[in-house]
C-alpha cells in the first residue's frame, strides 16, 4: 500500500486519469471514456474501469482517489504474481521470489508502479502472457488461455503495444532449442 493512498493524484497522468474515472462515475457511460465530457480516446478503457469499481466499494473509507488508485495495487500485483510463476515455470521452485524482488527494486518500478497509469495494466497483461508462453511448453491449452487473457489485458490497457510484443516472442521461440522438441509442438519431421 506504499505511496497507493494518503496524497492527491501526482502530476498530469494520474490527474487525467482520475478525471476520466470521475467522468465514468458521474456519467455512467462505460463503453467511450470521457474527460470533462469530451471523448478521449487516447488510451484503452481497462485501467478507468478497474478504478472506477474499486471507487464503489470503498467509499466512505478512502477519498475516491485513493480508492481508484487500489486499481493499480491489484494490476502490480497480478504482474508480480505472474512475473513469479513465470520464472517458477522457466527457472524452477526457487526463482519466484527472487525475480518478483528484482522487478520491485528497479528505479522505474519504485517511480511508476504506485500510480494510477495505464502502463500497469499493460504490466500486468505482459506478465501474464508470459507466463501463458512459458506454460505452453508443458500444457498448450493452458499456456493458450494465459496467453489470451495476457494479450487482451495488454490491449484493453495499453493499446496494440502488449499483444503485439507478445505476438513477435511467441513467433521468436522456435528460435531457440529448448522450443524445437517434439514436446513443445514446434519440430517438424
Amino acid at each position: 500500500m506504499f505511496g497507493l493512498v494518503g496524497h492527491d493524484p501526482w502530476k498530469a497522468d494520474e490527474a487525467h486519469t482520475f478525471g476520466i474515472v470521475v467522468d465514468y462515475l458521474q456519467r455512467g457511460d462505460w463503453v467511450v471514456p470521457t474527460l470533462a465530457g469530451e471523448p478521449f480516446m487516447e488510451k484503452p478503457p481497462l485501467i478507468y474501469m478497474v478504478a472506477g469499481a474499486f471507487v464503489g466499494p470503498f467509499q466512505g473509507i478512502l477519498q475516491p482517489h485513493d480508492a481508484a488508485r487500489l486499481a493499480t495495487g491489484f494490476f502490480v500485483g497480478l504482474a508480480l504474481l505472474f512475473l513469479g510463476l513465470t520464472a517458477r515455470a522457466i527457472y524452477g521452485r526457487g526463482y519466484a521470489s527472487a525475480t518478483v524482488l528484482i522487478l520491485i527494486s528497479c528505479f522505474g518500478t519504485i517511480a511508476r508502479l504506485h500510480q494510477l497509469i495505464p502502463d500497469v495494466a499493460l504490466l500486468a497483461g505482459m506478465a501474464l502472457g508470459m507466463f501463458g508462453l512459458a506454460l505452453a511448453r508443458r500444457t498448450i491449452w493452458a499456456g493458450g488461455v494465459a496467453l489470451g487473457l495476457g494479450a487482451t489485458c495488454a490491449f484493453f490497457g495499453k493499446g496494440l503495444l502488449g499483444p503485439g510484443l507478445l505476438a513477435v516472442t511467441a513467433l521468436l521461440l522456435p528460435l531457440f532449442p529448448a522450443w524445437r522438441t517434439r514436446r513443445s509442438g514446434c519440430l517438424t519431421d
